[in-house]
């Protein structure tokens, strides 16, 4: 807890913002260490990299050491066990603001479907055939008549400057926010299992224990790049276009639900795809804002 003048600040330790701040405490800043990352996940998503800014003050003229700051903070996290890792620390431009000066965010949702001459009984779940490294870790689905042309096909049609209403999760209360947003690109790549040599091995065997083969699924990346996304609207698109490549929709029908932007447009039949498979990979700003200002006389850190 902070109190300082009067002030209570209590860190939410179960996130990753109340995590750094955590951290960050332990430098004993003159004011609360308050985080503003570059971007709001849903609980569930992994970032493999990401951006997030803070201001620190100190008695006299010096300034925190940006190096110190992440070794002070990757200290914190492995003392803690906590699964968060600091690249790098740099000191920035005052006005610098790692969520609104991001100019593009770059999003990768990894899943695997059955591959099709792989039988399996009904009442048997594909849950035993997940290698062990990739639980929480990507989406695994069984889909009939899965067409991964028809899926790269109904991806073009999100490309662009679109009102994604249709693909928000509906919140009543914010209903009246626009949801225009632009995707700059989408690419859709075979991917691989994350299964170390061991596992490899052992699924491979003969042996009764590990009677579980894992080649058994067909994995998919889908890379998607953008300033900014509403709501659930990458887990949404990728359910839609997973309805698309089993024939559940016309491809068509994309274009048809981005035209007429309203929650009433999304089928019931799309079920939004778990978190497990979201990833934040990068996010890109314009040098220019990042760079530190010698004239300016706060102090403000791009983690």
């Amino acid at each position: 807890m902070w109190v300082k003048e009067g002030q209570k600040i209590v860190a939410d330790v179960e996130s990753v913002q109340g995590r750094i701040e955590l951290g960050l405490l332990k430098l004993k800043s003159l004011i609360y260490p308050r985080i503003v990352l570059s971007s709001r996940t849903d609980g569930g998503v992994h970032a493999l990299s990401t951006v997030a800014h803070f201001d620190l003050e100190r008695y006299g003229t010096n300034f925190f050491d940006p190096h110190y700051i992440t070794y002070a903070l990757n200290k914190f996290f492995f003392e803690t066990e906590s699964s968060i890792y600091v690249k790098n620390c740099l000191r920035t431009a005052d006005n610098f603001n790692a969520r609104f000066h991001a100019i593009s965010r770059t999003y990768l949702y990894r899943f695997a479907v059955l591959k099709p001459n792989i039988n399996l009984p009904e009442n048997e779940s594909i849950a035993s055939y997940i290698p062990i490294e990739e639980w929480k870790r990507c989406y695994f689905t069984r889909l009939q008549n899965f067409d991964i042309e028809k899926f790269k096909e109904g991806a073009k049609y999100f490309v662009g400057y679109h009102d994604f209403t249709t693909f928000r999760r509906f919140d009543k209360q914010k209903q009246h926010k626009h949801n225009r947003r632009q995707i700059t690109a989408i690419e859709v790549r075979p991917g691989a299992p994350l299964i170390t040599s061991y596992s490899h091995a052992n699924y491979s065997s003969q042996s009764p224990l590990y009677n579980r083969h894992y080649d058994v699924f067909n994995y998919w990346e889908i890379q998607f790049k953008g300033r900014g996304y509403v709501h659930n609207q990458i887990r949404r698109m990728v359910a839609t276009l997973l309805s698309v490549a089993v024939g559940k929709l016309p491809v068509e029908e994309i274009k048809v639900m981005l035209q007429i932007p309203s929650k009433h447009s999304w089928h019931s039949c799309i079920q939004t795809c778990p978190s497990d498979g979201l990833y934040l990979c990068e996010v890109e700003y314009n040098p220019e804002d990042v760079i530190y200002k010698s004239e300016t006389s706060e102090v403000e850190v791009n983690e």
